[in-house]
């Protein structure tokens, strides 16, 4: 009985260490991208008159 238990707490262990593991190692590769990637545009895009302001 004990040994059935003990295998199950294992194996929850187990899954939560990998998930654990896998949400640091995302959360580090985020803080290492930074910011926008280098030459976006940090202004609005050129208006191009596709979509048409509201009439007032």
């Amino acid at each position: 009985m004990f040994a059935r238990i003990w295998e199950a707490i294992k194996a929850t262990l187990a899954v939560a260490a990998l998930i654990a593991a896998a949400l640091i190692s995302a959360d580090k590769l985020d803080h290492e991208k930074g910011g926008p990637p280098r030459g976006a545009a940090l202004i609005d895009p050129v208006v191009t008159g596709a979509i048409l302001p509201p009439s007032r």
